[in-house]
C-alpha cells in the first residue's frame, strides 16, 4: 500500500465520487419527467439526460457547468419530444450546491488531510 503522505497533491473528480451526481439530477429530472407525464423509470432518465449532455459537452467544451446542465436539459427534453422551459433548465443549473455528498465523503477527506 502506498504511503499517501508521499504525495503534495491528489486530484480527482468530485461528481460520483464525493458527490452523488445521480441522486443531485434526479432531485429536478424526476418532478419534471413527472410533470411531463413521462413513464421513465430513474435509470432511463438518468440515460437520457446524459446523451444529452455528452452532446453538449461535446459541442461546446468550454461552457460552464450550470449553463451545461440547463444545455443539456433542454437537449434530453428534445429527444425525448417533451419542452423544457427555461424555469426547469434554470432549475437544473441552479441545482449543484443542492447535491448531496456520499456518505463516507466527509470522513474520506478528512483522512487524506
Amino acid at each position: 500500500m502506498k504511503n499517501m503522505t508521499d504525495y503534495k497533491v491528489l486530484s480527482f473528480d468530485c461528481y460520483g465520487t464525493l458527490i452523488d451526481w445521480e441522486a443531485g439530477l434526479l432531485g429536478v429530472l424526476r418532478p419534471w419527467a413527472d410533470e411531463q407525464e413521462l413513464k421513465l423509470d430513474d435509470e432511463k432518465l438518468l440515460l437520457a439526460y446524459a446523451d444529452g449532455e455528452a452532446a453538449v459537452m461535446q459541442e461546446h467544451p468550454s461552457k460552464l457547468y450550470p449553463e451545461l446542465l440547463a444545455a443539456a436539459l433542454k437537449r434530453a427534453g428534445d429527444h425525448l419530444g417533451r419542452p423544457v422551459t427555461e424555469q426547469w433548465a434554470e432549475r437544473l443549473g441552479n441545482s449543484v450546491p443542492d447535491w448531496p455528498a456520499f456518505p463516507d465523503s466527509a470522513d474520506a477527506l478528512r483522512r487524506l488531510g
